[in-house]
């Protein structure tokens, strides 16, 4: 499991930045529908053939960050 702190900051821009950046760098990527928590925290998951890929914008803890079974550190 890989795991990317993106922000320290909940961003609803910095999500939206990273969720494009993953649907251009990634072929054959499926998207799902994207979750909002009654606190405005949001969630993308995209799946793909090697695993999935889990990116949070949480305003609890206060950070957007992202989970993943495959390495992401060439597209983020």
């Amino acid at each position: 499991m890989f795991s990317y702190n993106i922000s320290k900051t909940a961003d609803p821009f910095k999500f939206k930045e990273i969720c494009s950046k993953i649907e251009e760098g990634i072929n054959g990527i499926k998207k799902e529908k994207l979750i909002t928590d009654v606190d405005g925290s949001q969630i993308q998951i995209y799946s793909t053939e090697k695993g999935r890929i889990k990116v949070i914008n949480d305003y609890e803890i206060g950070a957007v960050y992202a989970d993943s079974n495959i390495n992401l550190s060439k597209i983020i």
